[in-house]
């Protein structure tokens, strides 16, 4: 699709006007911000283009063109909460010095173009052997402190959980197009849960160790609701981890570890952390890892295992026009003739 700027304006009007309905409802289809912009454009691309060729049209220009103009309108209306995540990565942690930090892993995996322009892309389930989790840790000066001997050690350990939560992140992305309305709307709170979890873990304050352990018994709850709905049962009203545990255990899920589900907050302990109780550092970090443990494992089981199931898999693509274009160039354009509209000179 070729156009003038004067094109892509209207274009971007266009599809500015529709965001707004567009976000609506993906918020009450309780969609997180970080992953409404790929959504908005999944809606777009289906009910207002007209694509000939959608394999051309995925790696063409025009196609990184729509996504900057849904991006920008993203960011201006959620700033932030936008900019945190954007969709691209999955928010764990690391532990360093006894103390929790932040790690962004990447959702996605490419290599550098070859010298033919080609590229190994992926959506992995784990880290790949290219990947070097310690660049996803965000403190990067409490890293390059370390000592060879504490970063082969915080690899080993960050490595572990990054393993963990692409594995997560691959099998809710899958469970996103199951039919059963109650699995991809648990589906989607598992994802922010899970994610929560490790960003209030990482405040460094009561209120957000309270936070963290919460975030993880709902995750751990929601991930055993949706096994049961996965294998055609109906979750029990209780909020009772135990219980539930038994319930999917007879509906096919291997033996669940009982040591790791008595590390998750379950009933009145997961309300009073909700409601003021109180947690140490040392215990909230492991409530995270026991529930992280024990939610990559019940997803594993409840993802579907198709002929089409693509975990680990990689492909090798030209790459892409719009990768090699300066989309801030474009923006900057798009803006500028909105300048002069406004001034009278267009």
């Amino acid at each position: 699709m070729e156009a003038k700027l004067d094109q892509w304006k209207a274009i971007a009007a266009i599809i500015h006007e529709a965001l707004p309905e567009i976000d609506s409802a993906l918020s009450q289809a309780n969609t997180p911000i970080a992953d409404r912009k790929l959504k908005a454009w999944d809606i777009i691309r289906d009910t207002m283009l007209e694509v000939s060729d959608t394999e051309a049209f995925l790696v063409s220009e025009a196609h990184g063109k729509f996504l900057l103009i849904i991006g920008e309108w993203y960011r201006d209306r959620y700033g932030k909460a936008v900019e945190a995540d954007d969709g691209k990565c999955l928010t764990t942690l690391a532990i360093i010095h006894h103390t929790p930090f932040l790690v962004r892993a990447p959702k996605n995996f490419s290599t550098p173009p070859d010298k033919e322009g080609l590229i190994w892309i992926g959506f992995p389930a784990s880290v790949q052997a290219e990947e070097n989790p310690l660049d996803w840790i965000e403190n990067k000066s409490v890293v390059s402190s370390l000592s060879d001997g504490e970063k082969s050690n915080v690899l080993v350990r960050v490595k572990s959980v990054c393993d963990q939560v692409r594995s997560i992140g691959y099998d809710l992305r899958a469970l996103e197009y199951e039919q059963s309305s109650d699995v991809v709307d648990l589906a989607g709170a598992i994802g922010s849960d899970f994610q929560a979890s490790a960003r209030h873990l990482c405040e460094g304050s009561q209120a957000g160790l309270r936070a963290s352990g919460w975030d993880m018994s709902q995750a751990v709850e929601k991930s055993l609701k949706l096994f049961m709905h996965r294998n055609g049962a109906t979750p029990p009203h209780t909020h009772d981890l135990t219980k539930l545990a038994d319930k999917v255990e007879t509906v096919g899920a291997t033996a669940l570890d009982r040591s790791k589900l008595a590390l998750v907050p379950s009933k009145s302990n997961a309300t009073n952390l909700r409601y003021g109780g109180q947690i140490n550092l040392a215990d909230a970090i492991e409530t995270y890892h026991a529930g992280i443990e024990i939610v990559c494992d019940l997803l594993a089981q409840a993802t579907p295992k198709g002929k089409f199931n693509a975990r680990e898999a990689r492909f090798q693509i030209k790459r892409p026009p719009w990768f090699e274009f300066d989309g801030d160039a474009f923006l900057e354009e798009l803006r500028a003739i909105e300048t002069n509209a406004d001034n009278g000179e267009m």
